[in-house]
């Protein structure tokens, strides 16, 4: 249990909230609309996710996952997932700002899918005033046209903002 939440501790930053808003367009030519659509669902599953960790909303996020991400850290259901993230917060994130950077496709690495990834900062607002957190994500289509987060990498300071410096992080682990 306590590499669970010491595990927990280490990906807290990372995690956030269900993607409902995702919807397939259903294209499969590879038409730039078809991509557009997926990018936009993609982020805004993104966005769902982050925000659902901010908010402590661990049934959200952790539903927002894999069932690959989940088992990795050691959680089959996503019960035993609420379990090993659903820890405190020590400071109050109500006034933290989610955005993202752009869409890019990624190609598969190891046990990850091809997918989309994108960087998504979280600034803390008031409990950390000046702080940015950095994540890029890898998204995979999931059931029912949404979009799930497969993996989540901090990126450094020195990283750049655009797309080779996610695909770059995603290649990492």
């Amino acid at each position: 249990m306590a590499a669970r939440t010491k595990r927990a501790t280490g990906v807290l930053v990372l995690a956030v909230a269900l993607s409902l808003a995702g919807c397939d367009s259903g294209d499969d030519t590879g038409s730039g609309k078809g991509k557009e659509e997926s990018a936009a669902a993609a982020i805004e599953a993104a966005r769902a996710y982050q925000q659902a960790s901010i908010d402590q909303d661990w049934k959200a996020a952790c539903a927002a996952r894999t069932e690959r991400l989940r088992r990795s850290w050691g959680a089959d259901t996503i019960a035993e997932c609420v379990e090993i993230t659903g820890t405190s917060r020590l400071q109050n994130l109500s006034d933290a700002r989610v955005s993202t950077g752009e869409a890019v496709e990624i190609e598969a690495f190891g046990p990850h899918p091809a997918g989309i990834g994108l960087r998504v900062t979280v600034e803390p607002g008031t409990a950390a005033r000046g702080m940015t957190i950095d994540t890029a994500l890898r998204l995979v289509p999931g059931g029912r046209g949404t979009w799930l987060v497969d993996q989540a990498v901090d990126l450094t300071e020195t990283e750049g903002p655009d797309g080779e410096a996610v695909r770059s992080a995603l290649r990492r682990k």
